[in-house]
């Protein structure tokens, strides 16, 4: 999974750089290697049929009053997913490393508009919640909630399904032409960006501040994308783009970097036995995917060595910002 934490990005500093435009030479060149991915091409319209199904059933009842819900972020190290209902947040129990829930539910209201600069107006804490499954697809986290200033107790019920993984938390803003892109991508992102095609007259998507991807094979999907839609790409001088960010930067049939802007790279994780794909092989099968993807993008040379370089130059707990030498050596950008 390629994200780069809150935490991650603070400690991140700047970069310097010029304007771009994709590879000229490599245009047309097909690659004779076969192709793997993560999710077949064949399969995308059931997936993301399926996944548009599973968001319809994800909803939070409070005090009898229903509401919609969608991804905001993980909190990882507190086991919490956090989720947005409209009217507020709720911090949802889940323990990632064992992928099973946890029975704990605390909502905050507040303006949700700007969910990285919450104030919330009141909280109210999960009493006696109990987790039960509802099919295959849905759990259904129920009990009352607390407010913890008056005391008054809610009925509350939430239910939530596997859409939640891998759904990311992107914003997408068209205006004329261009498009912005800000947020975590997933799922939601492709179909954004495959409205976004079919539905205006964009031809530019801006990366303004994209952390990293919660679902890999999809978000090659999204890079594929832009790509058939012609689409430039650009990195603007105050925008970042990290990990799964860069990969759709790479997608850009024109890519335009601005001074200023951050252009971050790491390793993936993990294979099923823990591994950072830096520690494997670079014959190992689990690189196939990347390698499909990047030959695309940037040739049957430049691809995988800009993949490779990618997982050297930092583990998947750190980030490392590209130099503009590297960003026009691997023809992210030109001199």
């Amino acid at each position: 999974m390629k994200k780069i934490t809150l935490l991650m990005l603070t400690a991140i500093l700047g970069l310097q750089g010029c304007n771009n435009s994709s590879n000229e030479s490599k245009k047309g060149v097909k690659s004779t290697i076969p192709a793997v991915h993560q999710i077949q091409p064949s399969e995308i319209t059931d997936y993301i049929a399926e996944f548009k199904s599973q968001q319809l059933r994800l909803k939070l009842v409070f005090d009898g009053v229903e509401s919609k819900i969608s991804h905001a972020y993980n909190v990882k190290p507190t086991n919490t997913w956090v989720l947005n209902y409209g009217k507020g947040l709720a911090e949802v129990g889940y323990d990632f490393d064992n992928d099973e829930p946890l029975a704990s539910l605390t909502l905050h209201d507040g303006d949700t508009s700007d969910i990285y600069d919450f104030n919330p107006t009141r909280t109210l804490v999960g009493v006696d919640i109990e987790i039960k499954e509802v099919d295959e697809e849905t759990m259904l986290y129920s009990g009352s909630v607390q407010d913890v200033v008056t005391g008054n107790v809610y009925p509350v019920e939430l239910y939530i399904n596997q859409s939640l993984k891998g759904a990311g938390d992107t914003k997408l803003v068209v205006n004329g032409n261009k498009a912005t892109l800000s947020g975590t991508l997933g799922t939601s992102t492709y179909i954004q960006i495959q409205d976004m095609i079919h539905t205006t007259s964009a031809d530019t998507l801006i990366l303004s501040n994209v952390p990293g991807s919660e679902n890999d094979g999809i978000n090659m999907h999204t890079g594929r994308l832009i790509r058939n839609a012609h689409l430039t790409t650009i990195m603007p001088k105050d925008g970042e783009a990290y990990s799964g960010g860069v990969d759709l930067f790479a997608a850009g049939t024109q890519r335009i970097y601005e001074v200023g802007g951050k252009i971050g790279v790491h390793s993936w994780c993990c294979t099923d036995d823990g591994k950072d794909a830096g520690q494997l092989s670079k014959d190992d099968k689990a690189h196939g995917a990347q390698l499909t993807y990047f030959r695309e993008m940037l040739g049957d040379e430049k691809g995988p060595e800009f993949y490779f370089y990618t997982i050297d130059a930092a583990p998947a707990n750190d980030i490392h910002l590209m130099s503009v030498v590297d960003m026009v050596k691997y023809t992210l950008t030109t001199p």
